[in-house]
């Protein structure tokens, strides 16, 4: 694996695949308690690892489950399994100083389809 300039992930758009099986684990909510699933994962050619939590009611974890084809209450195992995601990076809530990555517009491997030209959808000549 290529250590990654300091920093950290560049903000973009990859390929991961997942080292090991997503970890649920129980989190505090206003209401109580919940879960959140932690998922670790490598990007295609592995220069890069991010770790990203999600939470039943973000829509995030909606799309990761569609990009892993994901069958709730199904006993499956996912790692291995390979998504499209972009890397963005969203201030710490409690310190603003502090940002973290987060994996976001999630697609099943082989989905995306770049943009070309400019912002308007221009072609540049």
């Amino acid at each position: 694996m290529k250590w990654p300039k300091p920093g950290g992930i560049p903000e973009g758009h990859y390929c991961f695949t997942l080292d090991k099986e997503p970890e649920l684990r129980k989190i505090k909510t206003k209401n109580g308690e919940s879960r959140a699933i932690d998922i670790h994962a490598v990007s295609d050619p592995g220069e890069f690892t991010v770790k990203d939590s999600f939470v039943p009611w973000d829509i995030r974890y909606k799309d990761l489950c569609d990009a892993l084809h994901v069958e709730h209450g199904a006993d499956i195992q996912v790692e291995g399994a390979s998504f499209e995601a972009d890397v963005v990076y969203e201030p710490d809530r409690d310190d603003p100083s502090k940002s973290w990555p987060r994996l976001k517009n999630i697609r099943p491997a082989g989905e995306f389809a770049p943009k070309t030209g400019d912002e308007d959808g221009d072609i540049p000549f």
